[in-house]
């Protein structure tokens, strides 16, 4: 039922959430310095002090006279930072602070203040009711509900009511875990690989200009300018829909997880915008608010699953989207621009 490109992509997906969580080593801070350099002697044990006291932020010690590797770790953690090659540097992340003076200042900052998780960057500019604002949003989109309505619609005509709740369960479910997948990967690939900031003015930049064509469509009321399912998709999904009465719940679940992809260019806007303001800090930070915002996102097709299992008409569900199309593209269009500024916003300022 599921493309053998579709499976590679989710397999890709899971991998690169699962990899740099695995590793360990993204969460320690560096400390760059040269033995027989004198502001790095002096600083050498004043940050040895301060990881004594704080013994929950792990830090590396890399002397630069240590060979050739270690002069080439330094000069790809300055460059990855923009920071000038200069010891002593402590690096934290996509963050560094160089010089004695500088780093004593961020070290007695940091005693005092709670910003820093274990990477040096801020919590995230999100706020769990905008998370869940952003999820619902994002669950509403006419994509998601026409193929749910399609499928629904399907089953509704072949199934008793426990299989409707069980197939369109376990589609939902695949919708879920799909998305989920994907938000981890792209936090802790862009995370451990040190580009949070390139990653925010890209996701800032695309996030705006889908929520401009998404707010013309709906203001002009032309649908070919909102972003939709590639022509190739549609004929994959309708493919599947054909197989879906007869299918097992695994199959249902590896329906949402294709379907989730081949959407994703529909449905990604909202969720590049998240993903952005979240990119560069700690995971810890990150997954329950990614948790959160999916759980919001499948939540009205979750309703919807159940309303038809209690008798509701998937054709009056089709109408209602089609009714309330142009409302839910400006209120979606306005979102993206929102979060794509806010998202510029941190990258910039």
């Amino acid at each position: 039922m599921i493309s053998a490109r579709a499976a590679s992509l989710l397999i890709l997906l899971v991998l690169a959430a699962a990899v740099p969580v695995a590793a360990g080593t993204s969460d320690a801070w560096v400390f760059a310095y040269r033995v027989g350099c004198g502001d790095c002697d002096r600083t050498l044990p004043m940050v040895q002090a301060w990881q004594a006291n704080h013994t929950a932020q792990a830090i590396e010690y890399l002397d630069l006279n240590a060979g050739p590797d270690a002069v080439l770790r330094f000069t790809d953690l300055a460059n990855r930072t923009g920071t000038l090659p200069h010891v002593p540097a402590l690096f934290m992340g996509d963050r560094a602070v160089a010089g004695g003076d500088e780093i004593r200042a961020f070290l007695e900052n940091a005693s005092t203040t709670a910003p820093a998780n274990a990477t040096g960057a801020a919590p995230p500019p999100l706020t769990p009711l905008a998370v869940v604002g952003a999820g619902l949003v994002d669950g509403i989109n006419p994509c998601a509900f026409a193929v749910l309505a399609l499928l629904l619609g399907a089953l509704a005509a072949s199934g008793t009511r426990r299989r409707v709740l069980a197939l369109g369960g376990a589609y939902t479910l695949g919708v879920f875990a799909c998305y989920l997948a994907a938000g981890l990967g792209i936090v802790a690939v862009v995370g451990a690989a040190g580009f949070a900031p390139a990653f925010r003015l890209a996701a800032g930049t695309v996030a705006i200009v889908l929520g401009v064509a998404v707010l013309a469509a709906a203001v002009l009321q032309r649908r070919e300018l909102a972003p939709a399912i590639t022509a190739c998709g549609r004929e994959r999904i309708a493919g599947w829909l054909e197989k879906a009465p007869a299918a097992g719940q695994v199959a249902a679940l590896a329906l949402g997880v294709g379907v989730a992809l081949v959407e994703l260019p529909c449905t990604g806007g909202v969720y590049l915008g998240v993903l952005g303001l979240l990119a560069g800090g700690a995971m810890a930070d990150a997954l329950p608010l990614l948790v959160l915002y999916n759980l919001c996102f499948v939540l009205p097709l979750a309703l919807i699953v159940g309303a038809v299992a209690l008798g509701l008409s998937p054709s009056a569900i089709d109408e209602w989207r089609g009714a309330r199309r142009r409302a839910v593209l400006g209120v979606s269009g306005f979102v993206m621009v929102a979060l794509g500024a806010a998202v510029l916003a941190q990258a910039l300022l």
